[in-house]
């Protein structure tokens, strides 16, 4: 048997493993094996990160065939692994490079993880706040947003982290100040002073949209939340500051239209009586947005 680090860097060896059509020899032990697919998550090889590692990293952790006997330390041992230095901080703050694969990568482990000990709580409070601040602190601190990178593959930040906060929030410790936090974060990230164009709002509006049908924050909290989305355009185009505000308007523009229709969607009988509001205060922040003369939409041009 060729070293674990080997092992998981051979495609016909993941391939099968990653369609969940074959299993871990016997003499593979789960948990080191995961350990050695996480320098994969790095990788600038698309079908060695995205398509084989992983779904390998989804089909072990969420086993439903209980072959894989993980316990709560090892569970917490991956999710602090992720969110250290050498994962989902490494060398934060760059941008343009392919540093970035590891950084958003590493994050969507934390969805894995949760989902693994949702099915049986296995990982402790401790572990699950210190990853709630982690993300929180990476949002602040990311500075390479792109989403498809030519020849690469997804690096697709927002998006990872989106999915990670919308697991963070559904956490059993979580308390109704951690969701705020994280809806403020959610806030943040649709201000961005750079055009999304990978569908970004749609992921961002999908973890705001659970907290909210899952009426985990008040409607007080809600109404002033999506007040502080509306932000000014600065009318000096030809200025970089004045583009830059046009750039977090449209991002904010696109978060609320995704929210509002996934909103308008719901069916769920939980924020029924809550919906017309919620949807009419969507409206009036749109409409703030809006960047075309209001007299247009009055006939009057």
């Amino acid at each position: 048997m060729s070293n674990l680090r080997e092992l998981a860097t051979q495609k016909d060896f993941l391939r099968p493993l990653a369609e969940n059509t074959g299993q871990l020899p016997k003499e593979v032990e789960p948990f080191d094996f995961l350990q050695a697919l996480l320098p994969n998550l790095g990788s600038t090889n698309a079908e060695l990160r995205e398509t084989l590692t992983y779904p390998v990293l989804l089909n072990i952790l969420l086993d439903e065939q209980n072959r894989y006997h993980l316990t709560g330390a090892q569970l917490e041992e991956l999710l602090l692994t992720s969110i250290d230095e050498d994962h989902m901080f490494y060398r934060i703050g760059e941008a343009g490079t392919d540093s970035v694969f590891m950084r958003t990568n590493s994050s969507l482990m934390i969805p894995l993880l949760f989902i693994a000990d949702s099915r049986k709580p296995r990982i402790s409070e401790q572990a699950a706040r210190r990853t709630l601040e982690a993300l929180l602190a990476y949002s602040r601190r990311e500075q390479n947003w792109r989403g498809y990178v030519k020849g690469k593959g997804w690096a697709h930040s927002i998006a990872h982290h989106a999915d990670a906060l919308d697991d963070c929030a559904r956490n059993r410790y979580m308390t109704e100040a951690d969701r705020e936090a994280i809806l403020e974060t959610l806030a943040y990230l649709a201000h961005l002073p750079e055009p999304l164009c990978h569908e970004e709002d749609d992921r961002l509006a999908f973890t705001a949209y659970g907290i909210i049908t899952r009426q985990e924050v008040s409607a007080t909290y809600l109404k002033k939340w999506i007040a502080s989305l509306v932000v000014p355009r600065d009318e000096n185009v030809l200025a970089e500051e004045g583009v830059t505000s046009w750039y977090r308007a449209a991002n904010a523009k696109n978060f609320l239209r995704s929210l509002y229709f996934m909103l308008s969607w719901s069916k769920g009988p939980a924020i029924a009586e809550q919906k017309a509001e919620l949807l009419a205060d969507i409206d009036q922040a749109l409409r703030q947005l809006n960047s075309l003369p209001a007299a247009w939409f009055a006939g009057e041009n």
